[in-house]
């Protein structure tokens, strides 16, 4: 059930992030966003795991074209990578099977490189590979402009693999 539909006394504060996005004018989404995310990640202190429905709001921003199509939604994409203790391997794959369903209509190119860059750093390196080269095959139909994050995740998945490498290597 969407956010939004969904009834006040279930999460509140999710639809209060929903509607604060969602009303923003064009010109302060990205920092409508940005506020929304910096409470999210607040709210998240207050949990050792991370909570359904929390987890079902990032889902629904990378989904519904209502969020998605504006500039910002990368923010959320940082609150992960910042919480991924707190992240399963199913919470993983369904965040993958979500953007692999949708990155045909993302066309904001801060977002296409935040979820190849989240993908490459967050991922494990097969898994990672497998999903970034599914994003290659999905940008050879977007616009020219908007192609060449895969590839971007890739080397960014390259660089990760060395420094842990080496520092394995240290130890």
């Amino acid at each position: 059930m969407p956010v939004l539909e969904a009834p006040m006394n279930e999460n509140s504060k999710l639809v209060e992030y929903a509607a604060k996005i969602l009303l923003a004018k064009p010109e302060r989404c990205e920092s409508a966003f940005s506020r929304a995310a910096d409470s999210f990640e607040d709210d998240l202190l207050e949990f050792s795991h991370f909570p359904a429905d929390y987890f079902a709001f990032v889902l629904e921003l990378l989904s519904e074209e209502k969020f998605f199509s504006k500039p910002g939604v990368w923010n959320f994409l940082l609150v992960l990578g910042t919480e991924k203790e707190k992240l399963q391997s199913s919470h993983y794959e369904q965040l993958a099977e979500t953007i692999l369903a949708n990155y045909q209509s993302y066309l904001n190119e801060d977002l296409c490189l935040g979820v190849c860059d989240f993908i490459a750093r967050n991922y494990p390196e097969g898994y990672a590979k497998g999903v970034l080269h599914g994003l290659r095959e999905i940008e050879k139909k977007k616009d020219p402009t908007l192609f060449g994050f895969a590839d971007d995740g890739l080397r960014i998945l390259e660089r990760e693999v060395d420094r842990v490498s080496r520092a394995d290597g240290r130890k």
